[in-house]
């Protein structure tokens, strides 16, 4: 358990909620613990059956097609070293990453499936499937939209009147989704999009050298900024920092719930006041989250020990623990740990995929992955790899569907959209690898 399963544990133990981290985790959390048992095992287990239980889907789905190295392909998409080890973390990304592996398999049976009443059963476990995920993270409906849309009946989106029509009815239960839930279990509100709106106001102030904060009393609130800024989290602006910013989240709290000023506004003023610093902060920082022109990195991709907790749950050291961290850092310093290619391979899916005209559930997990993973340049706010569980599965998925669908019909998709394709993955991967090299 890290610091934020440790937390919602606490919640679960207290039946006492906050929307900091998805509510829907801590209040499953706790029933599981008067169910089944106290302690992170049962959610464990959970996230684990979700997040290979939609890896059998889709392996089962290619072998009842008669297609055994599909299927083998398939299942393997679910050992790539970074999701693999995240996956023994206690953790709302892996869960939300199984959820969306479920829906794909789920949509892929039901489109495999004649009878009607099969393919309702299907269509009903994909969409709880999508508004489990779209529940757990905010930013979740980039990754769940293009999946609702290929589980929708195929008349409802035959047309572009009718897909954007679709698009809209599907959007709106992904959204509520979450304030709804939050609000049936009476989760606390702690203002959550702080996180955000500070550090973009941190980063804004940054580079445009003019304070985008509002007054807190705070003097030369540009020099205190440029020490408490940091391109890579927004930690240092957080009540856990090691050292408090004057600038940060304490500070700023009071001042929004004594409603002196209302943060969305602020921001969205500032960014529209300093479109190129706004530009300029998030490009830094997305930089860093996708580890594209670094020196090396990331640092670590999984933990493999819990922190300190008040019920003394550990994990104690051993060959397999060690074996797989040892395997999952190494990976770090290859393509498969670093985010920008898998955030590319899935675009590459998708163009073949659209070019080639190949399935809707071939090009809405291609879509799902890359939206995901490229919304972090507009939301993100810390680097990690765990960020980015759904994006690594959701784009070796992708790539897997579409070689396997070219190769069944023995088409091509054309020259020219090969070497689009190819120059997606290449460019990106050839920069990422001379910034190594140079650094």
């Amino acid at each position: 358990m890290i610091d934020d399963a440790r937390w919602q544990y606490q919640q679960a133990v207290d039946n006492a909620f906050e929307d900091w981290h998805p509510p829907i985790m801590a209040w499953v959390w706790r029933q599981m613990m008067l169910l089944v048992a106290p302690g992170p095992g049962p959610m464990l287990v959970l996230q684990l059956l979700f997040y290979w239980g939609g890896f059998a889907l889709l392996a089962g789905w290619a072998w009842r097609r008669g297609r055994p190295r599909l299927a083998v392909a398939l299942a393997c998409c679910g050992w790539i070293p970074a999701p693999l080890a995240l996956g023994g973390t206690v953790i709302k990304d892996v869960w939300m990453a199984g959820s969306l592996v479920c829906a794909s398999g789920l949509v892929l049976w039901r489109d495999d499936t004649r009878n009607r009443v099969a393919r309702i059963g299907f269509t009903a476990a994909a969409a709880l499937a999508l508004l489990i995920a779209a529940a757990l993270r905010l930013n979740a409906i980039f990754a769940c939209l293009p999946l609702a849309l290929a589980a929708a009946p195929r008349a409802f989106t035959r047309t572009w009147p009718r897909w954007i029509a679709t698009a809209i009815c599907a959007a709106l239960p992904l959204v509520v989704i979450g304030p709804a839930i939050n609000a049936a279990v009476q989760a606390d509100n702690t203002d959550v999009q702080l996180s955000l709106i500070i550090f973009d106001l941190g980063g804004i102030t940054k580079h445009s050298r003019i304070s985008e904060f509002p007054d807190m009393g705070v003097k030369d609130p540009v020099a205190v900024n440029d020490r408490c800024y940091d391109p890579f989290e927004w930690d240092s602006y957080s009540d856990w920092a090691p050292k408090p910013c004057p600038l940060g989240f304490d500070r700023m709290q009071p001042v929004v719930d004594d409603d002196d000023f209302d943060p969305r506004s602020v921001w969205i003023h500032a960014i529209l006041a300093h479109p190129v610093a706004y530009a300029e902060h998030r490009l830094t920082h997305y930089n860093l989250e996708m580890w594209l022109i670094v020196p090396r990195g990331p640092p670590f991709s999984a933990w493999s020990q819990s922190v300190d907790n008040p019920w003394h749950f550990r994990v104690h050291s051993n060959r397999v623990l060690r074996a797989v961290a040892a395997v999952t850092d190494a990976a770090g310093a290859t393509p498969l740990g670093w985010p920008f290619f898998w955030i590319s391979l899935a675009l590459a899916a998708f163009v073949v995929a659209i070019a080639a005209r190949l399935s809707a559930v071939a090009q809405a997990v291609a879509a799902s992955s890359f939206l995901y993973g490229a919304g972090y340049a507009v939301v993100g706010v810390a680097a990690g790899m765990r960020y980015y569980v759904w994006t690594i599965s959701g784009a070796a998925i992708a790539a897997v569907l579409v070689i396997g669908e070219l190769r069944a019909r023995r088409s091509d998709p054309g020259r020219a959209v090969t070497l689009i394709a190819a120059a997606i993955v290449l460019v990106p991967l050839a920069i990422g690898i001379a910034a190594r090299l140079l650094g």
